[in-house]
């Protein structure tokens, strides 16, 4: 993206920018309320379908729908909004050589990251340090860098970044026909008595909707009276493996949202730890441009392997 600021000194002081966004070739095609949902971080998804209903985003001078397609060099015009940008949040030095030693893998075309838990993968209301635009405006500044999937913020493991829109539609797709293979480590409350089991069902979604939902569960190995399993999602909903598991009445250790409240009590009174554990430990996908087979697989972290170590001592 090409971005233009007017008298950037004075909005800097007013807190107030005004930018027009000229669309390259990565950008083509996509709807305008999509793209400005990822370029507009410190306002709401409400406030851009007003902005545009009202007119005061305009592409190329005219009103457009939310649903209109951005064709190569459109310029689209944003009124002044509150300067909470997050490429300009500050990052120490010290912070972003962290952020670098979490590449797992990286080409011409591919990043591929170990995602450590605690934070989200994208920006959103209060939320000013995430994966994408650190790495997008502190890294490797402003070069195009999109996600291909998501984790939950409270996850950790592989995560996948596209470095052009060819590459990014080519992997989303092949997750969307199951040629991404992807496994979670879990960590959950009591003895699992299955080898193997598939889960079919419906998770409702925003708006009363819901999608049909299909996940792997394989048993490794029982710690005290806790299970360790891999998991694989084969439709990638949002939280399916969380609901999954509570749907089977073995509810991931420390999750917050679909948990049990009173058995993560009493472990982490043990313990003394209450992070979530679910791990991305394995991709195996086909490379978008060389059509190499790669599979990579990564340990759990440090804090996670501490939990399991913990559980082993106690008689609960």
């Amino acid at each position: 993206m090409f971005f233009k600021k007017i008298n950037y000194n004075i909005y800097m002081k007013e807190k107030f920018f005004l930018n027009f966004i000229t669309i390259d070739y990565y950008s083509i095609n996509q709807r305008i309320d999509n793209f400005l949902f990822k370029k507009i971080k410190n306002i709401s998804k409400c406030k851009i379908y007003i902005l545009l209903r009202k007119g005061n985003i305009r592409v190329n001078k005219k009103r457009v729908l939310p649903k209109y397609k951005l064709k190569l060099n459109d310029v689209i015009r944003i009124p002044l909004i509150n300067f909470n940008s997050p490429k300009y949040i500050y990052v120490s030095k010290k912070n972003i050589l962290k952020f670098k030693k979490i590449i797992i893998y990286e080409d011409k075309f591919l990043l591929i990251i170990n995602k450590p838990y605690g934070i989200s993968v994208h920006g959103g209301t209060g939320i000013h340090i995430n994966i994408i635009d650190v790495f997008r405006n502190k890294i490797y500044n402003q070069k195009y860098l999109e996600l291909i999937h998501r984790i939950d913020k409270h996850a950790s493991g592989i995560l996948l970044l596209a470095k052009n829109r060819t590459v990014l539609c080519k992997l989303q797709n092949d997750f969307k026909l199951n040629k991404i293979v992807k496994k979670y480590f879990i960590l959950v409350h009591g003895i699992w008595p299955y080898t193997k089991k598939l889960v079919e069902n419906f998770i409702f979604i925003k708006k009363g909707k819901k999608k049909f939902s299909r996940t792997i569960f394989k048993f490794l190995k029982y710690i005290n009276n806790y299970t360790l399993l891999s998991v694989q999602s084969l439709t990638g909903r949002n939280h399916q493996i969380r609901l999954h598991a509570k749907y089977l009445g073995f509810p991931i250790i420390f999750d917050r949202l679909y948990g049990n409240k009173k058995l993560d009590k009493l472990l982490f009174s043990k313990i003394k730890i209450n992070r979530l554990f679910l791990h991305a430990y394995y991709i195996s996908y086909l490379h978008p441009i060389s059509n190499i087979k790669l599979k990579i697989c990564i340990n759990l972290d440090k804090k996670l392997l501490l939990i399991l170590k913990k559980i082993k001592k106690f008689n609960f």
